[in-house]
């Protein structure tokens, strides 16, 4: 793009200091606060990213985590009022006028700045013409004026010329102008006073359409030429395959979005590479331009195949229970198992507590049960089946195996099978649906299992621990084996935006659960003989009970830019569950739990509610409602090990309740019986995501007879790997 400006009639942009400017000294003032008054088409926010002369900064002005103090330099002063004078004449400001004032304190030790901006009139655009698009279509050019970002009377600003040119390039780049670049666009700007005349010049080159489209998937291996190996030809498209390599040309035909005699398109060849890049097995994916003849535009697309084989370890840690808790993975990919894109993935994760737990045994005295050393382990294979006619859309088969010790003297075994469908929605959004998943699930109670059933679990559950029978039947059910067959439904979406970093980003997820349908059936149809120890107003199949429940679990958050090195970020998670039909509860494992790094920071891993209970124990069993709220300040300002790092300051609100019982939801318990905290958190970059280290005070604890502890409570740590949300 070249850009001529003609001015006439302008006064020069100035600076006047004031009668305090600084007095020589043997030492350098530090900067202490630099502010701005009179400015309102430029934020403060703005005007402070393009200065150097920086007051000292701290963790929300609190005074800790303080940058070291910034010398003032009057040359280094100098250039930050030019660099303001830019950004106002960037703006559309030509005539804006700059007063820097000082003020000493401590005996000489800080200077104050003020630096009061008369912004006066801007320069807005008299007349706009567009030129040279007269070879255009009549209906294109008239498609292009209408969409025009500038309008006589509007400020002229370089920043809405330059978001013309940008709208320009991708116009026509999409309505076959495929060789329409910066070089054919003159933008011819004269001001006079504060007036502006825009005059946009195009020289559009030859409209095209595509013409022979050749896909080559080169070799990996060097020694071999990509010349070598088959040439099919499929769909209007030419495909090579060096190598012999085993890639189905189907899926190749179909990540293509455009054929000749097409017109070309931008938008066409960018979904081509994002097709290409969904499939995940190529490292790399270009288009080039050969040639063009008798209007059409030939292009090959060179597709570099990425290692088919990939193994993959993972340290896992954190405090879930109090101490460290620390393991590892292994996971092993295919990524191109049949030909088609087919992905085999292996993992086997295994973790284990650094020594035994007893938090949550408070009410057992220590001959009532064995040390409890707390692991888990984990095998899962999954394979992903490409839709190929439909790239992006895909089927998943997956199966796991877990087993698990858990602190409140269980154990726990899961067997799971699924089955699912990913669909794309729309540019950002995808659909998840598990039209198969089958889950058997199975408990062992460890010795003192029982006393502390009845010292803290029966009551939440309204079973009279002095109740022998009761007491027993309610083991019984909690210890039985049972299979929850689930139709699944999750919508995400995000508007994230690669080429907007400044947006704010919204990601927004929900999932839909419907479980027992299919066992449900087979109970009324199929197997109608009676068992042992069921009754026929029990949910069991073949002798085994199954769960009858819905679900829906929402969770919306944000992350707002603030500086270069700050942002913004929140979440809301709500969610609620009930059983159904000849079900009473819902099963442990699908409830929602409350507590830990990524939940209330405040409490310990799954240790909080539900409602106002005092029992770590019962929050370990969950609740079918949850409300949690959560805010973070982040921030960046030191590097370790080549990555960002810096600290976060964060607040927790929320709990999980009961559907009924003395811990049930209500308008009343809501605003009773909620927890909040609040804390720092340290951050420190990594390759694999930031390790926090959240430290966290609780401010209400609907535990405590008297709620408002405001700290008293004391500090809470917790450990994790990657961002909260």
């Amino acid at each position: 793009m070249t850009l001529v400006m003609l001015a006439s009639a302008r006064s020069p942009l100035h600076a006047e200091a004031s009668n305090s400017s600084p007095a020589p000294a043997e030492t350098a003032p530090f900067v202490g606060e630099v502010d701005f008054t009179g400015n309102r088409a430029v934020s403060d926010q703005e005007l402070q990213q393009v200065i150097m002369t920086t007051p000292e900064k701290s963790l929300l002005g609190l005074g800790i985590l303080a940058r070291r103090r910034h010398p003032f330099n009057m040359e280094d002063f100098e250039k930050d009022l030019t660099l303001l004078r830019k950004l106002y004449t960037y703006k559309g400001y030509f005539f804006a006028e700059l007063d820097p004032r000082f003020s000493y304190k401590s005996g000489g030790r800080q200077v104050n700045i003020d630096i009061h901006v008369k912004e006066n009139e801007p320069t807005r655009i008299d007349s706009l013409a567009y030129s040279g698009i007269s070879a255009a279509p009549d209906s294109l050019r008239k498609e292009f004026l209408q969409g025009k970002i500038l309008h006589t009377g509007d400020i002229f600003s370089v920043e809405r010329l330059i978001d013309e040119r940008d709208r320009s390039l991708s116009f026509f780049r999409e309505h076959g102008y495929a060789f329409f670049n910066e070089d054919s666009l003159r933008i011819r700007i004269d001001t006079v006073g504060t007036r502006a005349g825009v005059l946009m010049q195009l020289s559009l080159p030859r409209r095209l359409h595509y013409g022979g489209v050749t896909a080559v998937v080169h070799t990996p291996l060097p020694r071999k030429s990509s010349q070598e190996g088959r040439i099919i030809a499929r769909d209007s498209l030419s495909i090579r395959i060096a190598g012999g390599q085993n890639i189905s040309p189907i899926l190749i035909t179909s990540a293509i979005d455009f054929r000749p005699g097409m017109l070309t398109r931008q938008s066409r060849e960018q979904k081509t590479l994002q097709n290409f890049g969904a499939t995940n097995i190529f490292s790399s994916i270009y288009i080039q331009q050969d040639s063009v003849k008798n209007g059409k535009l030939y292009n090959t697309i060179h597709l570099e195949p990425a290692p088919k084989h990939q193994l993959e370890p993972k340290i896992l840690a954190d405090n879930r229970y109090g101490s460290l808790f620390l393991g590892g993975a292994l996971a092993y990919e295919n990524k191109n198992l049949f030909g088609g894109a087919e992905q085999l993935r292996t993992t086997t994760e295994y973790g284990t507590q650094i020594g035994s737990s007893n938090t949550l045994l408070s009410n057992l005295e220590p001959g009532d049960y064995d040390p409890v050393v707390p692991y888990e382990l984990r095998l899962r294979n999954t394979l992903l089946l490409p839709v190929l006619k439909k790239p992006g859309n895909f089927y998943s088969a997956s199966a796991e195996y877990s087993q698990s010790r858990l602190p409140v003297l269980l154990t726990n075994t899961n067997a799971l099978v699924r089955g699912s469908y990913s669909a794309a929605s729309g540019e950002k959004g995808r659909i998840d649906f598990d039209f198969f998943d089958i889950e058997w699930v199975e408990k062992d109670d460890l010795r003192g299992f029982e006393k502390l059933f009845r010292t803290d679990l029966a009551d939440n559950i309204g079973i009279d621990p002095s109740n022998e029978a009761a007491v027993s039947a309610g083991l019984d059910s909690l210890l039985d084996a049972h299979v929850n067959q689930t139709f699944r439904l999750r919508y995400n979406h995000t508007n994230r935006d690669p080429l907007r970093p400044d947006k704010t980003i919204w990601k927004t997820n929900i999932l839909l659960e419907h479980a027992g349908a299919i066992p449900w059936l087979i109970d009324e149809y199929i197997d109608t003989r009676p068992y042992n120890g069921f009754t026929d107003t029990d949910p069991q199949i073949f002798g085994t009970t199954y769960s009858q429940y819905v679900k829906a679990d929402t969770r919306v958050t944000f992350d707002k830019r603030l500086t270069d090195k700050s942002r913004l970020a929140g979440k809301v998670d709500l969610g609620w569950m009930a059983p159904y039909g000849k079900a009473e509860d819902t099963p442990e494992e699908r409830r929602f739990y409350s507590g830990g790094s990524n939940s209330m920071r405040g409490w310990l891993f799954n240790t909080l509610g539900p409602g106002n209970s005092s029992s770590e124990a019962v929050a370990n069993f969950g609740a079918d409602i949850k409300v949690e709220l959560a805010l973070e300040y982040r921030l960046k300002f030191f590097r370790l090990f080549g990555q960002e790092s810096g600290v976060t300051a964060f607040s927790d609100l929320g709990n999980i309740w009961n559907r009924n019982g003395p811990y049930a939801f209500s308008l009343n318990s809501l605003t009773r019986d909620f927890a909040w905290d609040c804390g720092l958190g340290l951050r420190v970059g990594s390759p694999i995501g930031p390790f926090r280290f959240d430290f966290a005070w609780r401010l209400h604890d609907p535990a405590k007879a008297d709620p408002w502890v405001f700290g008293n409570g004391g500090l809470t740590f917790n450990f994790g790997i990657g961002e909260a949300f």
